[in-house]
């Protein structure tokens, strides 16, 4: 039974295999008929089933030898001729690639880095470039030649000096012109025309540096407006101390002064020394009354000066000292005339901030009263000495346009004891104070060249306990400080002062007063100078409680040669003793020639005449003074 089944089960199979082996040859035949007629087959007994690459089985293909060419069927189609691949046993590829129509520019879908490609730079040539293929006439390019470069200016050569000594000598030569800026780089135009001086409307010039000698002595002005140095309680009015005892200071030149002093480099500080020594001679030293009565005295004078300037970015430090000796003659004036002098004034400035700086003052007197003042005792055997040591520190703030300075000041004024000529010493130890002042300054920027400005101080004197001489006193001033055209520069106020004493016996001092200094270049050549003082002094005098003094005086400086300047001054000047009936008023007229005989030397030549008139008897006087002095300067 099994062996039956079994052989009917592989007749069935047998069967089936050849029906599928039928129908097999049957569709392999109908599909190459098919694309025959469509298409020739380039093989059309090849066996679709079974694919070969390129030749039979028995003869499959191999690597070419060196040298060995290709065959004809293997050989590329010749240039110009198209042919299109068969599609037959190609396997299809459905959809689009990667990337697939992207371009040279824009998105870039692939999202894979891609390597920038380094422009060609284009070779400057004049030759014309290749002109493509177009139906259009070409039109012909020239590509244009780099600029030329700007021809570099040549420095003039350098001066001959003869004799070639004189070549190393400071000063012989004029320094080198500076660069001239470069033309890419020119000053901003400001509009409109009123905004172009207002301040922080364009960046400030930074200074001069100095030159490795250190010859050029730095600035030093602040961006902040600071009060004047006060001036110490005991300074001598203008004028009416001997003539050679102050320096003389020329007003500077618009046009500038070749034999101005180089100074002397000291690390970040530039110092300017200088030595004073004259020949002088009086007709009149004592202040006597009476021109026939006066006797005239030739006397020597003399002394150093310093002056300090530091050369900081930040901050800054200035010092001015002077000092002379005054030595008479003739030994038999009683009084002895022979004096020293000594103006010391240090002054610091602190820059807290751009806006805000803190003001520190140092100042030192030493002096002797004035020849014939009523301040004296009789039969005095030598002039007494006044010293006076104060200091001020204060605050400077700018709001803008608005400016506050608050300051305070000390000073303690002594007066040492007179000599007499009998031996004996006579105090003056009621003439002794300290004073303490509180000063205020408002200012307002209407223009660049105006601020006008109102400052008001109040201040005490107290004495020793067994004098009753306290006061205090009230000072209000009005003023402007101006730079106006470029030439007229300065600040000048005026106002009123009260001063009221303890002891009721004592009347009060009060009157109108001004205060400032000018300076005006009228031309390049010529520079005029206006000064106004004004100050209540410590008096001996019966019956008065203060000098009430008032100064005005005018200078004027002409360089008629770059080496020679001619100077002219006048004054005028009262004194009102407060309480008596004493009234002086005084004037003064004088002219000098200043010749520069190089940076170092100059000689200096001045005559003064000296008027006072007074109300009472003993102290009317006429005097005029001659002086010859040679100045030294580095």
């Amino acid at each position: 039974m099994r062996a039956s089944a079994a052989r009917r089960s592989a007749a069935t199979r047998r069967r089936l295999s050849g029906v599928t082996g039928f129908a097999v040859a049957a569709g392999t035949a109908f599909a190459s008929t098919a694309s025959m007629a469509q298409m020739p087959a380039a093989n059309p007994g090849a066996d679709l089933l079974q694919p070969s690459l390129q030749g039979s089985a028995n003869n499959p293909p191999r690597f070419r030898r060196p040298g060995e060419t290709r065959s004809a069927e293997e050989q590329a189609p010749p240039p110009g001729r198209f042919v299109a691949p068969s599609r037959v046993g190609a396997t299809p590829t459905y959809g689009s690639p990667t990337a697939f129509g992207a371009g040279d520019t824009g998105f870039d879908s692939s999202n894979a880095r891609r390597r920038k490609r380094p422009s060609p730079t284009p070779a400057v040539t004049s030759e014309l470039a290749p002109q493509p293929e177009t139906t259009f006439a070409p039109v012909p390019t020239l590509t244009p030649p780099p600029p030329p470069k700007p021809p570099v200016p040549t420095r003039p050569p350098p001066a001959e000096i003869h004799p070639v000594k004189a070549a190393a000598r400071p000063g012989a030569a004029l320094p080198p012109p500076p660069d001239e800026p470069p033309v890419s780089n020119p000053p901003p135009e400001l509009h409109p025309a009123s905004a172009a001086t207002r301040r922080g409307s364009a960046l400030p010039v930074p200074p001069a540096e100095a030159d490795i000698s250190g010859n050029t002595p730095p600035p030093a002005s602040a961006p902040v407006a600071v009060p004047p140095p006060t001036p110490p309680p005991t300074a001598p009015p203008p004028n009416t101390l001997p003539l050679g005892m102050q320096p003389l200071r020329p007003l500077p030149i618009a046009a500038g002064d070749p034999y101005a002093a180089l100074g002397i480099r000291a690390g970040s500080f530039v110092l300017l020394p200088s030595f004073d020594t004259a020949a002088a001679y009086n007709t009149n030293p004592e202040h006597t009354p009476g021109a026939a009565s006066a006797a005239s005295a030739a006397y020597f004078v003399g002394g150093p000066e310093l002056q300090v300037a530091s050369d900081w970015q930040r901050h800054s430090l200035t010092a001015d000292i002077s000092g002379t000796y005054t030595q008479y003659v003739d030994g038999n004036l009683i009084p002895s005339l022979n004096a020293p002098y000594l103006n010391s004034r240090i002054d610091g400035r602190v820059d807290v901030s751009r806006d805000t700086q803190v003001i520190l003052e140092n100042r030192f007197l030493l002096t002797t009263e004035n020849p014939g003042s009523p301040n004296l005792q009789t039969e005095l055997a030598k002039l007494p000495i006044d010293t006076d040591l104060g200091g001020t520190l204060g605050l400077v703030h700018e709001f803008n346009r608005l400016s506050v300075a608050v300051l305070g000041t000390f000073d303690r004024a002594v007066y040492d004891p007179s000599q007499l000529t009998n031996g004996q010493q006579a105090s003056n130890s009621d003439l002794n104070f300290d004073q303490t002042a509180g000063i205020v300054r408002i200012g307002y920027e209407l223009d660049p060249g105006l601020k006008p400005f109102v400052q008001v101080q109040e201040d005490e004197r107290v004495h020793e306990p067994q004098f009753n001489r306290n006061s205090t006193g009230t000072t209000a001033l009005a003023g402007a400080d101006v730079d106006l055209f470029g030439s007229l520069t300065g600040e000048m106020a005026g106002g009123w002062v009260e001063r009221s004493y303890k002891d009721p016996t004592l009347p009060d001092v009060s009157g109108a007063i001004a205060a400032g200094a000018l300076i005006w270049q009228a031309t390049a050549l010529t520079t005029a100078k206006l000064t106004a003082t004004s100050q209540v002094y410590e008096t001996t005098v019966d019956g008065a409680s203060g000098q009430f003094t008032r100064d005005l005086n005018v200078e004027v400086d002409h360089a008629f040669l770059r080496a020679l300047t001619g100077t002219v001054s006048a004054g005028y000047g009262t004194d009102n003793y407060v309480g008596s009936a004493l009234r002086d008023t005084r004037y003064f007229l004088s002219a000098g020639l200043i010749y520069k005989l190089s940076r170092e030397v100059q000689i200096r030549g001045l005559v003064r005449q000296d008027w006072q008139l007074a109300t009472q008897p003993g102290f009317s006087f006429m005097a005029t003074s001659f002086l010859l002095g040679l100045h030294l300067q580095r």
